[in-house]
């Protein structure tokens, strides 16, 4: 079991120190839900999945908390972090700060001659999940077509900047995943029809529309109950 899981890690990050690669297999777990909100993340289960020494770990759990991915408690360890309501809008905020910024520039490269076929391919594969009803299919696909946004953009500080903001986007998307959100995917579609027509102000315009009508939708089903 553990050699099996320590290839998967290597795959996913082949070449990476055993720290990145612990900070990773870590991570993900707590973005899609396997390590769900407030479970324990136990040193001598990460040593037995992986066939790592318990070096790597304490170097990957720094970076994991400052990341806002697990917390430290007294007494108990680390834990995964809860994404509380200031941290949803938190999040938010940067985001429609940086993904209009991101939109505009993205067209303004297709209107530059720049392909925005994988953008395509991206919304083709969320239509795709969107129509099996897999759980948490959606959410990596809906996830990935604002990857290939950001990267489309062609800014590498804009990059450098959405890096740590990717991670806690996607744990948001399984979050908030529903199963059948069509009015959000048809959303997609106009944005990426105005990037890959070129359209910057309209694209920058529908991007932060998409954000505002995203944070509604999210604040509402993750903490109505609790207003």
């Amino acid at each position: 079991m553990a050699q099996s899981t320590t290839a998967e890690s290597e795959e996913m990050h082949p070449g990476a120190s055993q720290g990145v690669r612990v900070y990773e297999w870590i991570r993900d777990r707590i973005i899609d839900g396997r390590l769900p909100t407030g479970s324990r993340v136990r040193e001598r289960e990460v040593v037995e999945q992986l066939g790592v020494s318990r070096v790597p770990i304490r170097e990957a759990f720094p970076r994991l908390e400052a990341e806002g991915y697990i917390r430290t408690v007294p007494h108990k360890g680390a834990i995964v972090a809860p994404m509380e309501a200031v941290d949803v809008a938190e999040l938010f905020d940067v985001r429609a700060s940086l993904e209009p910024l991101a939109a505009r520039l993205a067209a303004a490269r297709c209107a530059s001659g720049v392909s925005g076929e994988r953008l395509t391919e991206a919304l083709s594969l969320a239509a795709r999940a969107l129509d099996v009803h897999v759980q948490g299919e959606l959410a990596e696909a809906t996830s990935d077509f604002h990857d290939e946004l950001v990267d489309l953009a062609g800014s590498r500080l804009l990059q450098d900047l959405m890096l740590p903001v990717r991670g806690r986007v996607k744990r948001l998307f399984h979050l908030a995943n529903t199963p059948d959100d069509r009015d959000l995917h048809h959303e997609h579609q106009e944005l990426c029809d105005a990037v890959v027509k070129g359209q910057v102000e309209r694209a920058g315009a529908l991007a932060l529309a998409h954000v505002e009508h995203s944070r509604i939708e999210t604040m509402q089903m993750l903490f109505s109950s609790d207003s």
